[in-house]
């Protein structure tokens, strides 16, 4: 009996909201590789829905496992099924979908991206996303979500940010001026 391939995502970024995305694509049978360029951030307060998403995360039921690696994404080339991703320091790799989860990724200079959007084809700019709701954690886990309830990718990045959007809105009203 032969065993399906497991879907390839490369997370760019190794802060809270890309190790959550790994942590969650993993737990749903996902091989993932996370890019880590070795800068770390001050410590993210959790509150509201970001506390949720924690509790959640916290309480998976195995070990999961990722290869981390500290390289540099220099282009993305998406077509119809995934992305083409070329590294600083070896050949080419494809991976079904990219999570950009910081803003040195390469993908805002892909043709034809929104620039109101957090995703485009096989490409998630989860970092925008982040920027825009202020909910790290929460944005990483309604993404891998998406790819568990929607077999298609626009349509999953299409729930994805209809899902968000309501926060970034939410945040804008809420902003100390």
């Amino acid at each position: 009996m032969a065993t399906a391939l497991a879907n390839r995502a490369l997370v760019v970024g190794a802060g809270i909201a890309g190790l959550a995305t790994a942590l969650r694509l993993t737990r749903s049978a996902w091989d993932v590789v996370v890019l880590d360029h070795g800068t770390h951030h001050d410590p993210v307060p959790l509150r509201g829905p970001d506390r949720h998403a924690a509790r959640r995360l916290a309480a998976l039921p195995h070990p999961l496992h990722y290869e981390t690696r500290h390289s540099t994404v220099t282009a993305l080339h998406p077509d119809r099924f995934g992305v083409t991703v070329a590294f600083n320091d070896h050949d080419e790799e494809w991976f079904d979908i990219v999570v950009c989860a910081q803003p040195c990724c390469s993908a805002e200079r892909l043709p034809g991206l929104r620039l109101e959007s957090w995703s485009r084809d096989h490409v998630a700019l989860l970092y925008r996303a982040v920027r825009a709701t202020g909910i790290p954690l929460s944005a990483a886990e309604l993404l891998a979500d998406a790819f568990d309830i929607f077999r298609d990718d626009h349509t999953a990045f299409a729930w994805w940010e209809t899902t968000l959007r309501p926060h970034a809105i939410r945040r804008a009203f809420t902003r100390v001026r």
